[in-house]
């Protein structure tokens, strides 16, 4: 390529970006916002029904602490700090898709999380469970109300005795 060549491209490009955000901007406030596949490709999708309903899958951390009745619920990002919250879904969805992800844990990994839920709690962690929901909404005057949560699966993450604490 020429040295023209690629000043046309790069002079193309800065052209084309604005205006493909502008586009995306117009295009949002009359109906849904698309993604702009040429900069941020892969972004998983949430589709509104034509009566305004939509749901967002969940996944929550529940942890059993010994001597108390009530759990402690805690969310990805909590166990995963040094994540950037926009990389957490990926990683859920990477890591802890279902039963057979967890399973496939390495004993090491859930070690990890064990320790992360004992840092963040200031507590040891008796049991933890993942908790996959779908959570159902419907805007009301523009406003999304939640309506009720579903239960997908919940799978525990034990550890092995030569992992634990209590050896």
């Amino acid at each position: 390529m020429k040295k023209r060549s690629i000043v046309r491209l790069f002079i193309a490009v800065m052209i084309f970006l604005p205006i493909q955000y502008a586009v995306v901007g117009i295009v949002g406030e009359m109906h849904s916002e698309p993604w702009p596949a040429f900069v941020l490709p892969g972004f998983k999708n949430v589709y509104v029904s034509d009566d305004d309903l939509f749901q967002i899958e969940q996944k929550r951390f529940v942890i059993e602490i010994e001597g108390q009745p009530k759990v402690e619920i805690l969310r990805p990002q909590d166990l995963f700090p040094e994540l950037p919250l926009s990389q957490v879904p990926g990683f859920m969805r990477t890591h802890f898709s279902g039963r057979s992800d967890v399973e496939r844990l390495s004993e090491e990994a859930r070690s990890f999380l064990y320790q992360q839920a004992s840092n963040h709690l200031q507590t040891e962690p008796l049991m933890i469970e993942l908790r996959i929901e779908i959570e159902n909404y419907r805007f009301v005057d523009g406003v999304p109300i939640l309506e009720s949560v579903d239960q997908l699966d919940r799978i525990p993450i034990t550890l092995k005795p030569e992992y634990s604490n209590e050896k």
